[in-house]
């Protein structure tokens, strides 16, 4: 049994098909952004928002359990989670932190 995670790469590829070329996904350390409370794509306060409490990496996650949820997705891959943002395809790579 293959339990491996693709790599962004991979996984951005797969999304890409033939008529996309991958692109260059912003990154941010996971506990940055929870100290901040925001990130880049403003990720963080639309989970919350939706009454969904992140407080580990893995939390990300949870939006896939929302069936009425339509503009995010995240993946688990081989250098955190990456979300994507459906309405306009944008991506976000969440990294594993500095433990504390």
């Amino acid at each position: 049994m293959n339990t491996a995670t693709e790599t962004l790469g991979a996984l951005l590829q797969r999304y890409a098909g033939d008529n996309d070329e991958p692109r260059d996904v912003p990154r941010v350390r996971f506990d940055e952004a929870m100290q901040s409370g925001d990130d880049p794509l403003h990720i963080l306060p639309y989970l919350t928002g939706l009454g969904i409490a992140v407080r580990r990496i893995d939390d990300l996650l949870q939006i896939n359990d929302d069936e009425t949820e339509e503009e995010i997705h995240a993946f688990r891959v081989a250098e955190g989670i990456a979300v994507v943002m459906a309405s306009d395809g944008n991506w976000l790579l969440f990294e594993p932190g500095a433990a504390s």
